[in-house]
């Protein structure tokens, strides 16, 4: 700094330093009381004096801080364009952390409009299906444990107790006690249980069609339009319009029981045939692929001079009524569809429907190289099968295989086609609420803040740790799940509404009778519209 800075700058200071004194002593002179509120102390003459020293030793302690700044600058043109000075938006386009932030920051939060209410830390209660087959999905945990699902799920119901300073009660038990608990309470009019969930086909037949069970459309606390409410699952089954079946991250079953195929990657490398995962990411894992890697699977093990025996190697294993449904709707074909009131409609067979279920037939009908309802799931992990169809559920069965599987969707028509179709089986379980429920607002607000807190506590631990950690093994696993789970996902609404055991048809077609399929569907058309009526019948009234 140069001299006459440094003299202007003393010369300042003495000015400021001789005025703050002058300004006590007229204070002292008009012996005028005067206070400063600093922790209710008053404030005398020499704290006066202090606090003035004090501010001049500020500004002393501040312009040696500048010095510097003034040797820094004194080579430099100092910019007076302020219209050259980096804006916002260029910081955030040089720094994409900050912009990153920013745009985070302007994301609305999906939670903030979830219901409130206070419910007196009475009593709500939960009843649920008990499912025995492979599946890791349940609405209510009973207390910590450690493993991070069951702990997300109890501290989404803490959470949603608290909010609603509400205590929900859960019950699990068998499918028939869920049937006969209900039944009895709802007869007798008892607000027993305030919602349940049970197989499908069962809470179709034995509430659904009796007008047991609410219409959720217009209850009070409900928002279906929320991501965490699977809507297009709920549009599927529709009847007139109306829902009376919800699904949602509440219960991750209808995750649980996505139809994929699984394959032993092993008997690729050594058959040498083309990596399904290829396949797929090429749009060609079509019926033709699919099919001609089944038959070329069959290999002779035990030497006896022939095929499908236990011990020889087989190209495909399934569960007929369960998810070898998906390869009719994973080809894009179905017997069903709804008209312009969205009304379902029997559309008989089509000669597409027909085609695949010809196909399909022609290998899977042959015991050299499928087998069904056996032990498929042990025929795989023994290695004795390329391909498996099971659900996303029965995975946590395949933990301890050694060798390497991949996660495949059901193969497409042909390559024409634009996308993989999921299909999910009837064994989920929808959510649903009794008409004997006195108030509904309040269902509808627990039960929509349990969904909510599911998505936003539970649903991440469900991917990351069940799927990703113990499920499967490999990246190319997971995207095809998450694919699948974000496809639009297909029932096969005939097997949900239990109409004229209609599924039995269909899978004696796929697996070897496509041949007399047509004319036992003709033989049955005006019995199955007939029971299709009734349902849709009893829900109108």
């Amino acid at each position: 700094m140069s001299g006459l800075a440094e003299s202007m700058m003393e010369h300042s200071i003495h000015r400021k330093f001789i005025k703050n004194m002058e300004e006590c002593a007229i204070i002292k002179e008009s012996k005028t009381k005067w206070h400063f509120t600093v922790e209710n102390e008053k404030i005398t003459e020499e704290k006066c004096m202090n606090r003035q020293k004090r501010r001049i030793i500020s500004i002393l302690l501040a312009m040696m801080l500048c010095v510097p700044v003034f040797s820094a600058c004194s080579d430099t043109t100092v910019q007076e364009n302020p219209a050259d000075a980096p804006n916002a938006e260029a910081q955030s386009a040089e720094n994409p952390e900050n912009a990153a932030a920013a745009e985070a920051e302007e994301e609305p939060d999906i939670y903030a409009n979830l219901p409130a209410g206070d419910y007196g830390g009475g009593d709500f209660s939960m009843l649920q299906y008990e499912e025995t087959s492979a599946a890791t999905s349940t609405i209510c945990v009973e207390e910590l444990n450690g493993e991070a699902v069951n702990d997300a799920i109890f501290t989404r119901t803490q959470n949603v107790n608290e909010r609603l300073n509400v205590n929900i009660v859960f019950t699990k038990t068998g499918l028939s006690d869920v049937n006969s608990i209900m039944s009895s309470s709802i007869v007798a009019g008892d607000d027993l249980h305030q919602v349940f969930w049970q197989h499908s086909t069962n809470t179709v037949t034995n509430f659904l069609t009796k007008g047991y069970l609410m219409q959720l459309d217009g209850i009070q606390g409900f928002d279906f339009e929320n991501p965490w409410w699977n809507k297009n699952a709920m549009e599927s089954l529709k009847l007139n319009e109306k829902t009376y079946m919800a699904f949602g991250d509440i219960n991750y079953y209808l995750f649980d029981f996505q139809s994929i195929i699984i394959c032993n990657m092993p008997m690729i490398t050594d058959y040498n045939m083309q990596d399904p995962y290829t396949l797929v990411d090429e749009g060609t894992w079509t019926i033709d692929a699919f099919l001609g890697m089944v038959e070329g699977a069959a290999q002779d093990i035990n030497g006896d001079g022939q095929l499908g025996t236990a011990e020889d190697v087989i190209g495909f294993t399934g569960f007929k009524t369960a998810t070898e449904l998906a390869f009719l709707h994973a080809s894009d074909v179905s017997l069903f569809s709804r008209d312009a009131d969205n009304k379902i409609v029997y559309d008989g067979v089509s000669e597409k429907y027909f085609e695949v279920l010809s196909r399909y037939s022609a290998v899977f009908g042959d015991k050299n190289y499928a087998e069904h309802n056996g032990d498929y799931l042990g025929r795989f992990r023994q290695g004795l099968t390329l391909f498996t169809g099971c659900s996303v559920g029965e995975l946590s069965t395949m933990r301890e295989v050694e060798f390497d599987y991949s996660v495949l969707p059901y193969p497409k028509y042909d390559e024409k086609q634009e996308g993989y179709i999921s299909f999910i089986t009837n064994q989920m379980q929808p959510m649903v609420i009794p008409i004997t429920v006195q108030d509904t607002a309040r269902a509808g607000v627990v039960l929509e803040n349990l969904c909510g807190e599911s998505h936003k506590v539970v649903r991440d631990k469900y991917f990351e740790v069940l799927l990703e950690s113990k499920y499967v093994r490999d990246q190319k696993a997971i995207d095809t799940l998450h694919m699948l789970y974000g496809s639009d996902g297909r029932f096969e609404i005939a097997h949900v509404y239990g109409w004229n055991q209609l599924e039995n048809d269909v899978t004696a077609a796929l697996t070897g009778a496509a041949d007399t399929f047509i004319s036992s569907m003709e033989k049955k058309e005006k019995a199955l519209v007939k029971v299709m009526d009734r349902t849709m019948q009893a829900l109108a009234e």
